[in-house]
């Protein structure tokens, strides 16, 4: 009976998708952040004013005795 080899061997790979990925990504922030420049999103010229009308409060008379 043969003896089995049974030392951990490491394998590295050099694969380059992670990088293809993290460029692809960069990329496409880029182009959404110049989008937005572009749109004026980020300029903030943008005024927003808010008023809300509430109504006076209503108080029924008191029942006559």
């Amino acid at each position: 009976m043969t003896t089995q080899d049974r030392e951990t061997r490491i394998v590295y790979t050099n694969g380059g998708a992670g990088w293809l990925i993290a460029a692809l990504l960069l990329v496409v922030i880029g182009m959404g952040g110049f989008y937005l420049y572009q749109s004026g999103a980020l300029t903030g010229s943008n005024d927003v004013s808010v008023t809300i009308d509430v109504p006076e409060e209503v108080v029924p008379a008191p029942p006559a005795e």
